[in-house]
């Protein structure tokens, strides 16, 4: 009786493991010592390890991910890689910002520096005219915005200073002074430095300097000539005999602007056609110079505010591309980011006064 209770109790096992049971185990017998079934009977509580593989095979293809799980993580993916990407486009274009920056700025920075020490050394006069059809301005200033054609010679600045070092005169003939006229021209986006030595042509009919001013800017005013001087500049291959006899020098390829606003009192303008703002007051009866953008005086201005900005060749590129679209918005981006612009105050000094920095 007792053996029969234990095997249905063992049956019962067996129906509970269905399926689970490989089926090539051994049969099982009834006459097992102790009255148990052989390899088919366990403990009671502890299941076979075939069971639990089996088992655990089949909850891991229960397990998997469904479309939905799918999508979500694909979609969350999509998200972080697309917010990788933007910060990575970010870090490039501050990359490039920053390397044109390093190359171009200390090009700019040395334009300004030599422009402030020609016009620190700039002089002037206030003898009578001997020809009155000549420009007697010995300072002329004009850097109003203008649009030049393929062959055209624009000249921002052009004043005389005193001569660095003893010079004589270009023409090789003449009585030379110890005064240069200094001009800045701009040529297809690039900027020049023109030195001119000056010389009387006789003591019996000296000119005034603001008319040998005119005398040498009629000589730098040829785009040949500066055509000479670039191809000299960038590639070395040309005629030395094309190149001029008074010193001239490429400062500058790329020029997106070139600024110079000058203070002067109203009293001592010679053509009223650049002025920018009018005179003001500053209170107790003081009053504020006009400011001109377009300037000729035969004397020296208060002061002179320079701003340049320049691009790098990769930036320059990307801004004409631009333009050539008419792609606004690109092109004002460009020069946002990758304009490279340096400033400063250039003053002169008062009638007796020290020299200022």
């Amino acid at each position: 009786m007792n053996t029969s209770r234990m095997l249905f109790a063992d049956v019962r096992r067996l129906l509970s493991w269905v399926g689970t049971v490989p089926r090539n185990r051994p049969p099982v017998h009834a006459d097992t010592p102790g009255g148990r079934l052989g390899e088919a009977s366990l403990p009671v509580g502890q299941p076979s390890p075939r069971i639990l593989n089996t088992s655990l095979r089949r909850h891991r293809l229960r397990t998997g991910m469904t479309l939905i799980e799918l999508v979500a993580a694909l979609s969350l993916f999509v998200i972080i890689l697309g917010s990788l990407l933007i910060i990575m486009n970010s870090a490039t274009a501050l990359w490039t910002s920053s390397r044109s920056q390093q190359r171009e700025l200390p090009v700019a920075q040395h334009i300004i520096e030599l422009l402030a020490e020609d016009l620190q050394q700039a002089v002037t006069d206030n003898g009578s005219v001997s020809n009155s059809t000549a420009n007697t301005a010995t300072f002329i200033l004009d850097s109003r915005p203008v649009q030049l054609g393929p062959n055209e010679v624009s000249i921002p600045l052009s004043f005389i200073r005193q001569a660095a070092t003893p010079s004589r005169p270009d023409t090789g003939t003449g009585i030379p002074l110890s005064l240069d006229a200094v001009f800045y021209t701009v040529y297809g986006n690039a900027l020049f430095r023109h030195v001119v030595p000056l010389s009387y042509t006789s003591f019996t009919r000296p000119e005034t300097l603001g008319e040998l001013l005119d005398q040498a800017q009629q000589k730098i005013n040829v785009p040949g000539l500066h055509q000479a001087v670039m191809a000299f500049s960038t590639k070395g291959t040309v005629d030395p005999a094309s190149l001029p006899a008074w010193s001239c020098t490429l400062l500058a390829e790329r020029i997106g602007s070139f600024s110079l606003i000058a203070a002067l009192p109203k009293s001592y303008e010679k053509n009223d056609w650049g002025r920018v703002k009018d005179e003001t007051s500053t209170g107790n009866g003081l009053t504020q110079p006009p400011d001109y953008d377009a300037l000729e005086t035969r004397v020296l201005p208060d002061r002179v505010d320079v701003a340049i900005e320049l691009f790098s060749e990769e930036s320059w590129n990307n801004l004409q591309r631009a333009f050539g679209r008419n792609d606004t918005s690109e092109a004002e981006r460009i020069q946002d980011q990758f304009g490279i612009r340096v400033s400063q105050r250039i003053t002169f000094p008062a009638q007796g006064a020290s020299r200022l920095p």
